[in-house]
């Protein structure tokens, strides 16, 4: 067999075996309100109580559980006192970043659209997508929601640009609204 022959065969098993080769990646594509709402099987407003990283039960990756003290519920309630997981984590000298998870902190005020399957704790769905953090107006009476929710297109696609100036904070109340109605359309 000819040395050109044989360097041919070579690199195409070398492509054909680097093409098999596990790739792990965080892809996230936008997730409007209605399809938050459509997926959450809970959706709470609360005070975040307690950010505590742990290890996975195989103690291959580290998670964190979040305990939130939940004001209301706009779908799925699961009680006064609820407890969700995020990929990623610092525990000691290790840390665990995973891109795309949202980060909390005590006494922050959040309304988090929730996945569950089966008896385990649940999950943020869609990672940052699907936490909206509460901030005061200036006024301090009332709240407003950060990052500004992709509502759903009335008739075209819409796309969500990053920066956008059109984008501005929602009123809660205005926001508690459009997700209710978005959760009593579902039924």
């Amino acid at each position: 067999m000819s040395t050109d022959k044989s360097l041919r065969i070579l690199a195409a098993a070398t492509c054909c075996l680097g093409l098999t080769a596990a790739s792990h990646a965080t892809v996230l594509l936008p997730a409007g309100l209605g399809d938050l709402a459509r997926e959450a099987r809970s959706i709470a407003r609360g005070r975040v109580a307690a950010v505590d990283a742990e290890w996975s039960d195989d103690r291959r990756t580290i998670e964190t559980v979040v305990t939130l003290e939940v004001e209301t519920y706009l779908k799925g309630p699961l009680g006064g006192t609820l407890q969700f997981r995020v990929p990623g984590g610092s525990l000691g000298r290790y840390r665990r970043i995973f891109v795309g998870a949202p980060e909390f902190s005590v006494d922050q005020r959040v309304v988090v659209f929730l996945g569950a399957q089966g008896p385990s704790v649940p999950y943020v769905l869609s990672l940052s997508q699907s936490v909206f953090r509460l901030v005061p107006n200036a006024d301090e009476s009332s709240w407003s929601v950060r990052p500004p929710p992709v509502l759903p297109a009335s008739s075209s696609a819409a796309l969500a640009v990053r920066g956008d100036p059109a984008r501005q904070s929602m009123p809660l109340a205005e926001f508690e609204q459009r997700v209710r109605a978005l959760v009593g359309g579902l039924r």
